[in-house]
């Protein structure tokens, strides 16, 4: 008799499961795209502003007369470009008159360790115009083990994860929290790529949200189509 019960139940029980899943997610999925959609709404609406250690706010468009220091670049390895395997490079940046440092991402470069060979770029290390955008560090998604310490005495150095205590170990601590997005049109900047707020726009999440609702809606007509032809039987 308990099994019976069980067994009536069962299908029940995995129903109610799988529309309480696909409600979660699809509201996972609708907070996530306010989140995405708030960002651009900030990176559309920010002002600018003069580059200064008082004004490194995420997204502010900046800038700002200093020297790049043309002989100590950080390459963030694994960025990925029309399926070419590739590295980020920063600069660090000298605001004038004054003692900190910020790291400029000026773009792609094409690179793979098998080369054995660094990527080939110029930097002008004369007094010049910055203007570019105020970003948080790149972000580490799965990160695998920790990230290894830099040389400070060869460069350039490769980085897997843009570790803040690892680079101010090598620049100082008066390394700026923030880096600097190039704008595509500066001369420094290597690729003439768009940046982008987000890598996921809201629009994104919020097909996924309908793709959950509704495999939610169909899961929930077909529990009530066969409980029905239960309860006739």
């Amino acid at each position: 008799m308990a099994r019976l019960r069980v067994r009536m139940w069962l299908p029940h029980l995995a129903a109610i499961l799988v529309l309480i899943g696909c409600a979660r997610l699809a509201l996972w999925q609708l907070d996530r795209a306010e989140e995405k959609q708030a960002l651009v709404d900030q990176w559309q609406s920010a002002p600018a502003s003069l580059l200064t250690e008082e004004a490194l706010e995420s997204y502010t468009p900046v800038t700002g007369t200093g020297r790049f220091d043309p002989t100590r670049h950080v390459l963030l390895d694994n960025q990925i470009r029309n399926n070419h395997p590739g590295v980020h490079v920063f600069t660090p940046f000298h605001p004038e008159d004054t003692d900190w440092i910020i790291l400029v991402n000026r773009g792609w470069q094409p690179f793979d360790r098998r080369s054995g060979q660094w990527p080939e770029f110029e930097t002008d290390s004369q007094r010049l115009e910055l203007s570019g955008r105020i970003s948080p560090p790149p972000r580490v998604g799965v990160q695998i083990g920790r990230a290894e310490s830099l040389d400070p005495e060869n460069w350039p150095n490769l980085m897997t994860y843009f570790d803040l205590e690892h680079l101010r170990e090598a620049f100082g601590p008066n390394l700026a929290d923030h880096v600097i997005l190039l704008d595509v049109d500066h001369p420094a900047h290597l690729s003439g790529d768009d940046w982008r707020p987000v890598t996921m726009g809201p629009e994104r999440h919020r097909g996924y949200a309908f793709q959950w609702a509704s495999i939610g809606f169909v899961v929930f007509l077909i529990w009530i189509i066969l409980t029905a032809r239960a309860l006739r039987k």
